[in-house]
């Protein structure tokens, strides 16, 4: 049987212990990115670190999972190391974090400091020469950067985040000072083609959802922004859970004035907001740590709620997003796109000619990284014979180690060795494998071809033994061909042979499989007990196929005659009376010195020798 080799790929790679999160839940989303302006790392290093690492294990949407890419703001270059071990040390076991391209300006490294980007060593890689820098007014730079998924070949796997911080404070020229800022970053985007992948992050210090630079981002074109969190107006106590600044009312050395701005923002593109590949996961996006219940107000004053039913664990986050910083972190999680892996089960490697409902079943899975659906492209597939193969089927490949089989029809109609394909493929948005062609070699056989004869077509035959009655059993040997065998002829075998009750008994046959050598079946004829004649059985030998499919039965007819023959005369016996006795001793002794029937020797004379011969048969 020929059976593929299972592609050893796909979510075992990324796999993070869960133990190591300490999570309620299990993880299940698979690329988390968030925005953090980290105020030059003015706030208390070790509360921004215990913030980092409750991103980690945010587990608010129903499930939890280290960050994939971080986007600060506010960081000046002395910070950067500083910065670097903050992140890996809040890491959980097993996940890494490297930088991608930094620059900075020094305008604007002497001011607020510049954008950093981190991301998962495991999960994601820069795409070299991609970063650029764009002007974005007040003195400062919006980065982009590439980023792909690690192992994914398709441009569908990749994504481009623009880390920005626009112009601050209120007033119409500010306003188009950071307007100016939006249109060059959906310019650049713009430029990069309909369906750009794209996400908008950092401290846009939009004021409200009518400012003329908010319009820019989810104004019509290739790079328009769609909001996870509406496009409604976000100002207010009544949308207080949307705010980002500050988490402070007094000011302590960062900037005060409670939780009533939403300043910062992930605004992913339409292509990433479709639901289709690698795109957001619906209600995934938030202000990390806000409740909704801290309006103007410091995010720790009495309880926070932000994890329902936890009291303490809500507080101490908290506690450590006031001290960190005078923003919160904005998350969003994004679900990867499908990955095909598509294998060959077992399959006859020979089949008989004329065979029906012979098929290569073709296994497909999706063995995208992670471990649940809500964070995984659901793979559709078709997948299509060709050559020896027919048919094709489509549907929703399920998640490794599930699978599904498709059983593609084998065509038997020609003898030889025949060669096919089965072809999976995907049309899945940036999917892993989109086309997968899977070889098969089956050898179509003609039928075994059973012969009493090893040189002609023989389906019956006869076999004669001739035994002098009272004599030994004797056996009689017959020949079992496989009559015309060659390369694409099946083997055969002996199945059973029935020999009607008789003087004739099977003593053995060929049990191993017949192909260029013929086999044979041997019988016994015993004449104990039997008078002079001809005996006569028809035996019936069943052969077989050899075991594929399409295999089949065949009879052949052996006649077995044995005839018994009478005993030869007595010569002692003179008289022909059936015994030797007194008469054949008169009929010696007449003639004695003669010859004749008497002369038992044949030596020309009855004599003595003569006379002994009849003694030692008396009777």
């Amino acid at each position: 049987m020929a059976i593929a080799a299972r592609y050893v790929l796909g979510r075992a790679r990324w796999a993070v212990a869960a133990a190591a999160l300490s999570l309620a839940a299990p993880a299940s989303a698979q690329l988390r990115v968030a925005t953090y302006n980290i105020a030059g790392l003015e706030g208390n290093l070790s509360s921004l670190q215990a913030v980092i690492a409750a991103m980690h294990a945010d587990d608010k949407p129903g499930f939890a999972v280290p960050v994939g890419a971080f986007v600060f703001v506010e960081v000046r270059n002395v910070d950067l190391a500083t910065l670097t071990s903050i992140v890996n040390a809040a890491a959980p076991a097993g996940v890494a974090y490297v930088r991608a391209t930094y620059t900075t300006t020094p305008t604007e490294d002497s001011a607020s400091g510049a954008r950093a980007l981190f991301f998962r060593s495991d999960l994601l890689t820069e795409v070299p020469g991609t970063h650029a820098n764009i002007p974005t007014g007040a003195s400062r730079n919006t980065d982009r950067w590439t980023l792909q998924l690690r192992d994914y070949a398709s441009a569908g796997a990749r994504f481009v985040v623009y880390g920005a911080h626009l112009k601050a404070s209120t007033g119409s020229a500010n306003e188009d000072e950071r307007l100016f800022g939006a249109q060059a970053i959906r310019t650049n985007a713009d430029a990069m083609g309909a369906g750009v992948q794209a996400i908008y992050a950092g401290d846009m210090n939009l004021y409200s959802n009518a400012e003329p630079g908010y319009q820019a981002f989810v104004a019509a074109g290739n790079g328009r922004a769609v909001d996870p969190l509406g496009t409604a107006n976000w100002t207010g106590a009544a949308n207080a859970v949307l705010h980002t600044q500050s988490p402070r009312l007094a000011s302590g050395g960062l900037v005060g004035g409670g939780m009533d701005d939403r300043f910062d923002f992930i605004l992913p593109t339409a292509a990433l907001a479709d639901g289709a590949g690698l795109a957001v996961i619906p209600g995934t996006t938030r202000a990390f740590g806000n409740d909704g219940n801290h309006y103007n107000t410091d995010i720790n004053l009495g309880n926070n709620t932000y994890f329902p039913g936890n009291i303490p664990r809500s507080n101490a986050l908290a506690n450590a997003l006031w001290a960190a910083s005078d923003h919160i972190p904005v998350i969003v999680d994004l679900k990867v796109p499908a990955w095909c892996v598509a294998t060959l089960g077992a399959y006859p490697a020979r089949v008989i000619q004329g065979a029906t409902g012979v098929v290569v079943p073709v296994l497909v899975s999706n063995d995208a990284p992670g471990d649940f659906a809500v964070g995984i492209d659901a793979l559709q597939y078709a997948a299509t014979g060709g050559g020896v193969l027919s048919g094709s089927q489509s549907g929703t490949a399920p998640l490794s180690p599930s699978s599904v089989t498709v059983n593609l029809p084998v065509s038997t109609a020609t003898v030889g060795v025949r060669t096919g394909t089965a072809t999976v493929t995907s049309a899945n948005q940036g999917v892993q494998n989109p086309s997968t062609s899977l070889p098969v070699a089956i050898q179509v056989l003609r039928r075994s071809n059973p012969s009493l004869s090893a040189t002609a077509d023989a389906d019956s035959a006869s076999l004669d033994v001739t035994v002098t009655q009272g004599g030994q059993p004797m056996a009689v040997d017959a020949v079992v061909a496989n009559f015309g065998f060659g390369t694409d002829q099946a083997r055969l075998s002996i199945q059973s042979i029935a020999v009607p009750p008789g003087p004739f008994a099977l003593v053995g046959s060929t049990t191993g499989e017949i192909g260029a050598v013929p086999g044979s079946a041997s019988f016994r004829f015993d004449p104990a007990g039997l008078p002079p004649g001809t005996y006569t059985r028809s035996v019936t030998v069943t052969t077989r196929d050899e075991s594929v499919p399409g295999a089949s039965s065949a009879s052949l007819t052996l006649v077995l005659n044995g005839t018994v023959t009478g005993a030869p005369p007595n010569p002692a016996d003179l008289n022909g009376d059936g015994a030797v006795d007194g008469n054949d001793l008169g009929i010696m002794l007449a003639a004695w010195g003669l010859r004749g029937p008497a002369d038992l020797n044949g030596d020309g004379t009855v004599d003595g020798n003569d006379l002994g011969m009849l003694l030692a048969a008396w009777g």
